[in-house]
């Protein structure tokens, strides 16, 4: 197995191919893992050490080979200004990235609203009409119900910027 590259160990891609190569020996060196690739080693390399970004067609390969779909996601989300801006960029608010303490905290005092925001929204729906008396206060049950979303994504943007826990939770990291 080829040594564990340590200026690497922060970076996705490096992750994934690691974890690869525990199923799949080709991937235990860079050397091997680019020839299954159609990479450059030396590309690889400047990828895997954080020297330059992926073209988003390595990515896809990558993603493949490594069976790591979200590479793909990741490459969107961070580094594709398409896919930053205009395929993610209509829902994603601007997340915070604090300590996983404070997010908890944060998340369970949003959800400890959440029985009082069904009763209201049972309520208010339950003629299948809303009056102009509701409107306030559905608009009150929206509020809870983006703030109770908004520190999901919180704890799900914690998880994302740490590469050792986004490795782990790829495919729970939908924001």
């Amino acid at each position: 197995m080829g040594r564990k590259a340590s200026k690497a160990t922060e970076n996705i891609y490096y992750i994934a191919r690691i974890r690869a190569a525990e199923k799949n020996g080709t991937f235990t060196s860079r050397e091997k893992a680019a020839l299954q690739l159609g990479i450059e080693r030396s590309r690889l390399a400047r990828i895997e050490l954080d020297k330059i970004e992926p073209y988003a067609e390595e990515v896809l390969i990558m993603a493949r080979e490594y069976n790591a779909p979200y590479l793909c996601e990741d490459f969107c989300r961070n580094v594709c200004p398409i896919g930053n801006e205009k395929v993610l960029g209509h829902h994603k608010k601007a997340v915070r990235v604090d300590s996983l303490e404070r997010l908890s905290l944060q998340f369970l005092s949003s959800a400890q609203s959440i029985d009082d925001i069904s009763k209201i929204l049972v309520n208010i729906s339950k003629d299948g009409k809303i009056t102009e008396e509701e409107y306030e206060s559905f608009h009150n049950v929206l509020r809870a119900m983006d703030e109770l979303s908004d520190n999901i994504r919180s704890i799900k943007a914690y998880i994302d910027a740490n590469p050792n826990l986004r490795s782990r939770f790829d495919a729970d990291l939908r924001i």
